[in-house]
């Protein structure tokens, strides 16, 4: 593992600057083509509550940022990966010296040496302490899950999904031909419904750039195998970075009115749409939680995919639990609730508008459509359903289809 650098400083931007993990990683490319380093990365941000309560009971103090940041590193290094113990805390002191944290050696050194010897068996008594460091939740999630999963809780939270690259076909190029092309190039895949589990992105790049495929998850594809067409335009109203919005008129042969509230996310759309070689998308720069006049009614098929806490893409995205708060949670309810309230206006009679989230928690999904069935009376639901993290590569999506009368 020749890049532990270049994971510090990756580490860094994630939790000293906020950066979001899979743009950190972008900015240092010695980690995309050193496997140990990119893997310990994503490891230290999937052991982070168990790392926060070792590193409280082997400290007389919490450490600084940057110090805990090492020590989280060398604890991933000692558990996760085949490493001599010696030779992973000496690797984390190096990194240390080398990133400008020499002073700190010695410390680090002490407490990784300790860690080696008695803490790795270090984990709470108390049951939702414990389910936390299991699961890499907040505590404060954790008992949220209890309140409204009850017994089915503790199985959602301690599933330990595989992560897994999902590539769709372009509607044109088709399944059979992207099965073939996958096996001309001796691509390792594993079938779907909606296209291939891949490993290596890197191996089909061509295919990307080409338009014949394109990266996109499983429970997202299933999301728009649910959306009802029966003709005229489609308007999504969250729709960047535009997989649904490029799908959805591939697939339909429809104008797809997608909607983003930020200028530069309306741009990511553009771009998705011409590699995709989808002329029908039209981006839109609009915030869906205000009313536009002149789409009232206008649309048979509504999509609102909704932004939201991002629970259920916890195997892509590991580091959304390190900053959401409870009173995040409320924020984003309250703004799912406004954007649900402002499609329905343009859902034309007998059309259908489709919520959706990559949340798995009840008060984002159940909750939200049936605080909606009360106040809009001439909306009904004709399905709802959660994808299958089994089947989604660990993924979890929720949407429920709305008919209006």
């Amino acid at each position: 593992m020749k890049s532990l650098v270049e994971a510090y400083r990756a580490l860094s931007d994630v939790y000293l600057k906020g950066s979001w993990i899979g743009e950190a990683v972008k900015r240092y490319p010695a980690l995309l083509s050193d496997k140990g380093a990119y893997r310990l990365v994503y490891s230290v941000v999937e052991r982070e509550f168990l790392s926060e309560y070792r590193i409280a009971r082997l400290t007389e103090k919490p450490p600084k940022g940057a110090v805990k940041l090492l020590l989280k590193m060398g604890m991933a290094l000692l558990d996760e990966f085949s490493v001599p113990d010696h030779a992973a805390v000496n690797a984390v002191a190096e990194t240390a010296k080398k990133v400008g944290k020499g002073g700190v050696c010695g410390f680090v050194n002490a407490v990784l040496r300790r860690y080696a010897k008695e803490g790795k068996e270090l984990y709470p008594t108390d049951p939702d302490e414990l389910l936390s460091v299991k699961s890499n939740r907040p505590l404060w999630l954790v008992k949220r899950y209890e309140k409204e999963l009850g017994a089915a809780a503790e199985t959602r939270l301690t599933e330990k999904p595989t992560v897994k690259t999902h590539l769709r076909p372009a509607v044109a190029f088709g399944k059979d031909a992207l099965r073939q092309a996958l096996k001309d190039k001796n691509v390792t895949f594993e079938e779907t419904e909606y296209g291939f589990y891949v490993g290596e992105v890197g191996a089909v790049s061509d295919l990307l750039s080409e338009g014949k495929a394109t990266v996109m998850s499983y429970g997202s594809a299933e999301v728009c195998e649910n959306v009802p067409y029966a003709g005229g335009k489609i308007l999504d109203l969250c729709a960047a970075p535009g997989g649904k919005s490029v799908l959805l008129a591939e697939k339909h042969k429809a104008e797809v009115v997608a909607c983003d509230l930020y200028e530069h996310r309306v741009e990511l759309i553009e771009k998705y749409a011409a590699r995709m070689r989808v002329g029908t998308v039209k981006p839109t720069v609009w915030d869906g939680t205000r009313l536009r006049e002149e789409w009232k009614q206008s649309f048979q098929t509504v999509l609102a995919d909704v932004p939201c806490s991002g629970f259920g893409s916890l195997a892509s995205n590991p580091d959304v639990v390190l900053n959401r708060t409870e009173s995040d949670l409320a924020a984003i309810v309250k703004t799912q609730k406004q954007l649900l309230a402002a499609a329905a206006e343009y859902v034309a009679p007998g059309g259908a508008l489709v919520y959706a989230t990559c949340s798995d928690l009840p008060s984002e999904d159940e909750d939200v459509v049936n605080w909606f069935l009360k106040t809009r009376e001439e909306f009904s639901l004709e399905k709802q359903q959660y994808t299958d993290p089994a089947l989604g590569g660990g993924e979890c999506y929720y949407f429920a289809v709305l008919r209006k009368r």
